[in-house]
């Protein structure tokens, strides 16, 4: 983990509520695993007091050598809002990386990414990594881009960058397939279109995560998801960020004495999202009806 001051390079906006930074964080870009995250302070008082967690979309490049990094963020708040102002010079204080990333399941040849709302920024950085071992090894990768309008569809031309299929849906029909994305990635595993023998990663929305449950459930496929909760310090300290998650899941993937995980005598426990996590294999996490 590092904490460091990073020069903003280029701020602009992408939809109407979306946008990208770049940042100077050469360090950072170096050291940075898919799915994992930075804590970003948005100004230099103490206003906003703490800081806000972001997904590093992509790592920059120039002459072979990391320069920086980008981030894709949603105006949902005072925080984001103040960051639509910030401009090319300004400095931030960044600490990262953060947290437990993706873990690519390389003995399956199918990988498929699921992103929902600005999912998509946290799943590219894979997705990169994947596109370079489909040209040499084989491995066929499928992206899944859900939105609610085509207005709001973020980072498909990005994608469609990569050595893989993509394929976009939106909740109007506006767009691609009409319906949810998990609607959609079901049809393809139906169909046949997708074999079920595959690896998932997905990231958007708990709801998502829910509907694609099921799925993976009825299918027999392993996925992993990038949990979303609020966070004040990203470094375990506050408990802020806390995950419900199944016991029996759990000790599927993880050693509990080297996690934060608490279980009791129950079928649940919690996790922290900032240190267990973002990313957790889908069976592990419990989610509430």
């Amino acid at each position: 983990m590092l904490q460091m001051k990073s020069s903003i390079v280029s701020n602009e906006r992408l939809t109407e509520t979306c946008w990208r930074m770049f940042l100077d964080a050469s360090k950072i870009a170096s050291k940075i695993k898919p799915g994992q995250f930075i804590m970003l302070k948005i100004s230099e008082t103490n206003d906003p007091l703490c800081r806000r967690p972001f997904s590093v979309f992509r790592r920059v490049k120039d002459n072979q050598k990391f320069i920086g990094i980008e981030i894709v963020y949603k105006v949902i708040g005072r925080g984001t809002r103040l960051m639509t102002n910030l401009r090319k010079g300004d400095r931030l204080d960044i600490i990262g990386p953060l947290g437990h990333g993706f873990e690519w399941v390389r003995d399956k040849r199918i990988h498929i990414l699921v992103a929902g709302g600005t999912g998509g920024a946290c799943l590219f950085m894979l997705g990169e990594e994947i596109s370079k071992a489909a040209g040499k090894n084989g491995h066929e990768l499928n992206i899944f881009l859900g939105a609610e309008t085509k207005e709001s569809l973020l980072l498909e031309k990005e994608f469609k960058k990569l050595n893989g299929k993509v394929m976009a849906s939106t909740n109007d029909g506006t767009y691609g397939y009409h319906g949810l994305v998990t609607d959609m990635l079901k049809n393809a595993l139906d169909s046949g279109r997708i074999s079920s023998n595959c690896a998932i990663y997905a990231s958007g929305p708990e709801p998502m995560f829910k509907a694609l449950a099921p799925i993976c459930e009825q299918y027999h496929i392993t996925a992993q998801v990038s949990m979303e909760r609020h966070m004040m310090c990203g470094i375990g300290g506050c408990f802020v960020c806390v995950c419900k998650v199944d016991k029996k899941g759990v000790l599927r993937y993880r050693d509990l004495k080297s996690s934060h995980i608490q279980v009791g005598p129950d079928e649940w426990g919690y996790a922290l999202v900032c240190k267990d996590g973002p990313v957790f294999h889908i069976d592990e996490v419990a989610f509430d009806e």
